[in-house]
């Protein structure tokens, strides 16, 4: 399931759920308290409630607790009298109090925990209550309980705890009541098959669905890709009796289901009949645009989610969602920096805003990357959940995620788990640390049930060489129908890297032919086709530094997608391009490859620096194979060669089929003059790339280096029988021949004038 369709629909369950909650019991009142020795007032108090005389025995409650204010009789009496009356802020504020004098008084607990599904400010409370009710003997396996904290952790936006919690009521309390709220929660929470097999097997008892229930199914049904079942579902509740809001809500479902089941028209003629709801026909634009290209959806969603944004009664909730919702279309992106831009100013208290408006300004490149970080690692975290709510929502659509801020990510997910996407970010830069085990632990953690996770699952396979495996998920998903442009994307991505990998470029840049048909007008596409031509030696270095200049010149210099970073890293060390590198790295200082480009710049002009440099960078990414390989070649270039040794050799303990690092340590062995050491791994250069012209011309000097000159001559004859014409073959000839007769004490008649 996608992960924004399945914020949007959490947004819509929201709306849909909060009026009619999924499970609510309300708490049975406890037997009267033991009444002995307690004031005259209390006594009375009770005597009235029990008699049903509700507002006298509020007065004398009031009085009691005014004079005795710590009695726990005295403060019940008034939290069951406001209960009572329906005076719902004052039991809820009563109750609370109750709980200070009393902690683990089960009453408070389980009314404080009911009261939190009243009002969005009290749901904290409210899980906070039925969390420690939870911990009290004989409760821990209450599953009424625990469902009514899933509720209220559904309501927080907190999906995977709330799925959790249902997981443990199923078991414990397997009610048809527990199971219609469970299957809710999972339509919602990322489980629509088992949402859908919970539906069906409570349908089957013969139970009538509600309209908020039908409504969840027919969203998992959708997610399942039964469109058609999802209509069926809610058809009969079409102009039934209801309100005007719930009918509203109803039709903005039915025509999702429409554009789900390629009848958008349909859809959007449902929709032209809900009058007074611009809020709901917006959200169901959105939701239908996920399910249809048709631009007129997409006309209608942005000017719809405009107009919500010019509306004299907006509140700082509903811009939110509305610069959210235009943030998915990248022309109305300048709106959502906008908004937020204004808000921050507007309300410079909520911390969430100012957090929300600097990554938007990261991602728009208004910003460097540099100073979003600074601006991040400053925030001091509020204690506010929704705010925390916001921040980590914000921080998870940063994209790709900052190396330099994983203390931010583990400071946030440590203050709230509103947003299990995180962790996949957090995972994703472990993964490009190449720290595959904590990357797998906070894959763990998200357990997200997305394409995003099959993607990381195939590049963590490939990182493991499980090349197979890493192919197999990548064109699962490219030939599964319900994957959206972006996850097709990325898997051809993926897969071209791996047949790069493989020197497999033909094959590579066919893939990158689709990328760039699927993604028209991106250019940050043609970067990474232009990479993979340069480095299968398809086009040259000047053309491949032209596209880069081109798209230098055409772009703010804060924009710096990663297929920059392949181009950059793939052409050759300049000197010229200092500044860049430079840029790039304040940006990401991850970047392995610019760090490596950036080194061997500096070995041009300071040798000693450069080798300083390669050893840190060694020290600090201890699992990256490359860096070894950079340190070798610094090292070998410069005459350390123990050093350019030691580095090869690590990396062939590790992998004994590295080319490079085979190539290297020959050329080591050859300066060293370990002959037949060197022999031994040319041939075993050779082996691998048969027709490296490079290698076998190396191969041949350490022929010529053993004194068999006649021997490397035979080796050059039978090379330039195999390859075009070379300049650089037919000088080493020449040499060669010149070798010999210098050697037999004849002048060459080339060098006698």
């Amino acid at each position: 399931m996608n992960w924004y369709r399945r914020t949007l629909g959490l947004c819509l369950s929201f709306n849909l759920l909060t009026a009619t909650p999924l499970v609510l019991a309300q708490p049975a009142l406890a037997q009267l308290p033991n009444l002995d020795n307690q004031p005259t007032l209390v006594r009375e108090g009770y005597a009235l409630f029990e008699k049903g005389w509700i507002d006298p025995a509020l007065e004398k409650f009031l009085q009691a607790v005014q004079q005795y204010p710590d009695s726990v009789p005295a403060q019940l009496g008034l939290a069951r009298s406001y209960f009572k009356l329906g005076q719902d802020a004052n039991a809820f504020a009563a109750f609370r109090r109750l709980t200070v004098l009393e902690p683990t008084n089960i009453e408070a607990l389980k009314t404080l925990g009911l009261l939190g599904s009243y009002r969005p400010e009290w749901r904290s409370v409210g899980i906070e209550a039925l969390t420690t009710l939870l911990e009290q003997p004989g409760y821990g396996q209450n599953g009424e309980v625990r469902s009514q904290r899933a509720l209220l952790l559904f309501y927080e936006g907190r999906l995977g705890e709330a799925v959790a919690d249902y997981d443990i009521a199923l078991e414990q309390t397997p009610t048809l009541a527990t199971q219609v709220g469970a299957a809710q929660v999972f339509a919602y929470g990322g489980r629509s098959a088992q949402s859908v097999e919970l539906f069906e097997r409570y349908v089957s008892t013969g139970q009538t669905l509600k309209i908020y229930e039908a409504q969840a199914y027919s969203f998992a049904l959708r997610q399942e890709g039964q469109a058609g079942t999802a209509i069926d579902v809610l058809q009969p509740f079409i102009n039934a009796n209801g309100d005007v809001a719930e009918q509203a809500q109803l039709k903005a479902e039915l025509a999702t289901s429409y554009a789900a089941n390629r009848q958008y028209e349909r859809g959007l003629a449902l929709l032209d009949t809900i009058e007074g709801q611009p809020l709901v026909v917006a959200r169901a634009l959105r939701g239908m645009s996920f399910y249809t290209d048709a631009p007129e959806v997409r006309r209608r969603a942005i000017a719809a989610y405009e107009s919500i944004l010019t509306s004299s009664s907006l509140t700082v909730g509903t811009a939110r969602e509305a610069a959210d919702a235009l943030s998915v279309y990248p022309g109305s992106r300048a709106t959502t920096l906008a908004t937020y831009q204004q808000l921050a100013a507007q309300y410079p208290d909520d911390i969430s805003l100012y957090v929300q408006a600097s990554i938007w300004e990261r991602q728009l490149a208004q910003i460097s990357a540099q100073e979003l970080r600074q601006r991040l690692l400053a925030v001091t975290l509020p204690e506010n959940p929704t705010q925390l709510r916001y921040i980590a929502s914000s921080l998870s659509k940063l994209d790709p995620p900052d190396t330099e801020l994983v203390p931010f990510y583990q400071d946030v997910l440590a203050a709230t788990s509103a947003e299990p996407f995180l962790h996949y970010r957090l995972g994703q830069i472990y993964l490009q640390q190449n720290k595959l085990e904590l990357a797998q632990e906070q894959l763990r953690l998200y357990a997200g049930d997305d394409p995003a996770v099959l993607l990381f699952q195939a590049e963590q396979a490939r990182r493991q060489d499980d090349i197979d495996t890493s192919i197999a998920i990548y064109q699962q998903l490219i030939n599964d129908p319900t994957s959206n442009n972006e996850v097709v994307t990325g898997s051809l991505q993926g897969l071209a890297g791996i047949y790069q990998g493989q020197g497999r470029y033909a094959e590579a840049l066919e893939l990158y032919e689709e990328i760039i048909a699927l993604n028209p007008g991106n250019d940050t596409k043609i970067l990474g086709q232009t990479s993979l031509a340069y480095q299968g030696k398809f086009i040259s270095v000047e053309t491949a530094e032209s596209v880069l200049d081109q798209w230098l010149a055409s772009h703010p210099a804060n924009e710096n997608p990663p297929e920059l970073y392949s181009l950059v890293g793939a052409l050759p060390a300049d000197p010229a391009r200092s500044d860049l590198y430079q840029s790039l790295l304040v940006a990401n200082p991850g970047s392995l490859v610019i760090r490596q480009r950036q080194i061997q710049v500096l070995a041009m002009s300071d040798p000693d620096a450069a080798n300083e440099a390669a050893a840190q960078l060694v020290a600090d990414n201890p699992d990256a194979p490359e860096v070894y390989l950079l340190q070798g070649q610094i090292a070998q270039d410069t005459g350390k060669l123990t050093t350019a040794e030691r580095a090869y050799e690590t990396l062939l303990e590790r992998n004994p089929e590295q080319f490079d690092a085979i190539v290297g340590l020959a050329g080591v062995r050859f300066r060293q003059l370990r002959y037949q050491e060197a022999r031994r791994l040319y041939d075993q250069a050779i082996a691998i790339a048969p027709d490296d012209l490079n290698l076998r011309q190396a191969s041949i000097s350490l022929t010529v280096a053993q004194d068999r000159p006649l021997q490397a001559l035979e080796e050059i004859n039978a090379l330039q029988s195999r390859v075009p014409a070379s300049v650089g073959l037919e000088r080493q000839e020449r040499l060669i021949k010149e070798g010999l007769l210098l050697h037999r004490g004849f002048q060459p008649v080339w060098e006698r004038y």
